[in-house]
């Protein structure tokens, strides 16, 4: 169990969420970051704690996948004199990885095709849907071989036929944006492309590219046309695609998938606890305070005197 003599520091703003600020947070003794964690905060006492909170009890019941995002318990803390409510998550998006390195190979998506999949049966045979998956919600480890489903703010307690079908259609989504490397791709344009693949409209651009295999653009059609004929395919019948298939029946892959799901039994949680309830992780003193405004001052007092063309530091 954390104590309030480790703490934590709020890095930089990784994003802002539906509910708050994410924020890449490092353990204050830290010199690296291959420890660290997202953190999404809310003021307490507001809806957005509200919403936060409960997504922190959605994720301590989908504990057991390992392709859903680990939430390692919760903290309340005061910073800046603001009692703030802290969930603590794993970090690192699909979309930056997309950003900064461009296309990923067939093969690849195909085995993230496969464990999104496997998260997204999951999470709907607990009675949930999650309701926004896309690039920024989903966690990459490439060097792991690894995704993970996050961000369920979203979620909501739902078996029906026609809201799984929305998370069905957005992997299909993800997949084309990771065959293209266009995180542009977005969900406006599935019935513009559902309407070219039956013909309906003429294409004034390509799908997909003409180098992404058939196999491939098939696994995304089938994906998107859950949601155009409202027919859904089950987990079962998209990880049986040949284009999943032909990736996962590799000895390599077999192998590591194997370990992924049994790394999902192990305690690896670097917090040392299923689920932490912690107090203090972040809080600041009054020192640390002061120092915020007097930061705050002085930028005001540079960028005045940039402008008037006087210097009072």
């Amino acid at each position: 169990m954390i104590t309030t003599d480790k703490r934590w520091i709020k890095q930089y703003v990784l994003g802002i969420g539906f509910n708050g600020p994410v924020y890449l947070a490092t353990h204050s003794s830290a010199n690296n970051y291959l420890e660290a964690v997202a953190v999404k905060s809310a003021q307490i006492d507001t809806d957005e704690c509200s919403i936060l909170r409960e997504e922190g009890q959605i994720l301590n019941k989908l504990k057991g996948s390992p392709y859903i995002v680990r939430c390692f318990g919760e903290d309340k803390s005061i910073e800046y004199k603001k009692w703030t409510y802290n969930l603590l998550l794993d970090s690192g998006t699909l979309l930056d990885f997309i950003l900064f390195n461009g296309r990923i190979s067939e093969q690849m998506a195909a085995l993230y095709a496969y464990q999104l999949l496997k998260g997204i049966g999951h999470i709907h045979n607990k009675g949930y849907i999650h309701g926004d998956i896309k690039l920024t919600n989903i966690l990459i480890y490439p060097n792991n071989k690894l995704v993970k489903i996050a961000d369920f703010g979203s979620a909501k307690e739902e078996t029906s036929c026609k809201h799984q079908i929305f998370d069905i259609c957005s992997v299909g989504c993800v997949i084309a944006k990771m065959l293209t490397g266009k995180p542009t791709w977005y969900e406006g344009q599935i019935n513009k492309y559902q309407r070219q693949i039956c013909g309906l409209d003429m294409p004034d651009e390509e799908f997909i590219q003409t180098d992404v295999s058939n196999m491939a653009k098939g696994f995304v059609t089938e994906c998107l046309f859950c949601d155009f004929t409202g027919r859904l395919l089950s987990v079962d019948e998209l990880i049986n695609h040949p284009f999943i298939q032909n990736a996962i029946s590799t000895p390599e892959n077999e192998e590591h998938l194997i370990r992924a799901n049994l790394s999902s039994a192990v305690n690896d949680n670097i917090f040392g606890d299923n689920w932490i309830s912690e107090r203090d992780l972040f809080t600041t003193t009054s020192e640390e305070w002061k120092t915020k405004i007097r930061r705050s001052i002085k930028g005001k007092k540079d960028t005045f005197a940039t402008y008037s063309g006087h210097d009072f530091r």
